[in-house]
């Protein structure tokens, strides 16, 4: 079990909350069950002792949205795991939540969500010799065909039907041609992970107690969306999958434009969650699409908590590059511990209840 060094007692502005109890951080980093019994009660006595109002008298909105902050990517022993970078972004998520609770009206959870066969894991390919690439391979447009080949068993379990084998052929070079075409990072055979119904596709057990504590003392339902299920394209970002069209036209993904429209009506729209160099870059620049189409200003409602993400190893450059590149688009990168109210260009009016 990891531990951490207990910090000095902050002193509190108004709005803000002391950790309750319930939460020891140096719990962070363990999988449980948590107990609903316990908490429950607990937000209940947290609300009175602390005269919390409900969501529904809110004046004005803020939401925070954590981008899968699961087992998988964030507890030691995960598929995926960039811990211990990712056990610290978990503890200063929790106690952004505990300490802000009366100022974030809706909490909003996006789950990575995967199957064995798709495109992005090993069983969807093989070598020349029948078998599947390890994990962390990358495919490029030359290696279709020559060094890497789709598995034929994928067109029936996938399409329904072997006759299906040289459509999917053909679709694997035009993903990867059209990864390329758009900009976007090659495709990478990732380790199986964050698979439907796995210890690894669950909340960090942490984070899934702060968020009910938040429901419960604040009358609020927390929205989760699932990302990730289609089997013919990567989907990092929530808001859409990588590749939409195969190369006859027919539809592969999908784009969430309405979602992000709903996100951006928010007065305040804080984001959280792993990874920094994949999907959270990929949601974010997601939101950045809409803003440049509706309203470049809108950019300055969005903060970044930058202690509360974390790159894979390997691929620290690419979110640095993109932090970067989202504060040149007006978005704010900010510290959790730092007190909202002190953040730039927030609205006075949200601390006022």
């Amino acid at each position: 079990m990891q531990s951490y060094t207990l910090q000095p007692k902050p002193i509190l502005r108004d709005y803000e909350l002391p950790l309750p109890a319930l939460y020891d951080q140096n719990k962070v980093s363990n999988f449980f069950t948590p107990n609903y019994d316990e908490i429950m009660a607990a937000a209940q006595e947290w609300r009175t002792r602390h005269k919390i109002s409900p969501r529904r008298t809110d004046r004005h909105s803020v939401a925070l949205t954590v981008i899968d902050q699961q087992k998988t990517f964030c507890l030691n022993d995960g598929e995926l795991s960039i811990a211990p970078a990712s056990v610290s972004d978990t503890v200063n998520l929790c106690n952004f939540i505990y300490k802000n609770m009366r100022v974030l009206s809706d909490l909003i959870l996006t789950l990575d969500t995967h199957y064995l066969f798709q495109i992005f894991h090993p069983l969807f390919w093989i070598d020349g010799y029948g078998n599947h690439p390890p994990g962390f391979t990358v495919v490029l447009p030359g290696d279709i065909g020559k060094r890497i080949f789709v598995n034929p068993e994928m067109a029936y379990i996938l399409l329904g039907d072997q006759k299906y084998l040289p459509w999917l052929q053909s679709y694997a070079l035009h993903y990867t041609e059209e990864l390329t075409r758009s900009g976007k990072p090659p495709l990478v055979v990732w380790p199986v992970h964050a698979r439907l119904g796995s210890p690894g596709h669950a909340l960090v057990p942490a984070l899934q107690v702060a968020v009910d504590f938040h429901d419960v003392a604040r009358w609020s339902r927390s929205q989760y969306r699932i990302k990730g299920d289609l089997p013919l394209s990567e989907y990092y970002s929530p808001f859409g999958t990588e590749v939409t069209r195969a190369h006859d036209g027919v539809i592969v993904g999908e784009e969430s434009d309405k979602v992000v429209e709903d996100l951006l009506k928010y007065e305040v729209l804080v984001i959280a969650g792993e990874a920094e160099s994949h999907c959270l870059r990929a949601a974010i620049y997601d939101i950045l699409k809409k803003i440049q189409k509706q309203d470049p200003k809108l950019a300055e409602r969005i903060y970044i908590l930058g202690d509360c993400t974390s790159s894979v190893p390997g691929f620290e450059q690419q979110g640095k590059d993109a932090i970067e590149d989202f504060k040149k688009h007006g978005m704010h990168v900010v510290d959790s511990a730092t007190p909202m109210q002190d953040w730039p260009n927030i609205p006075s009016e949200i601390f006022q209840f």
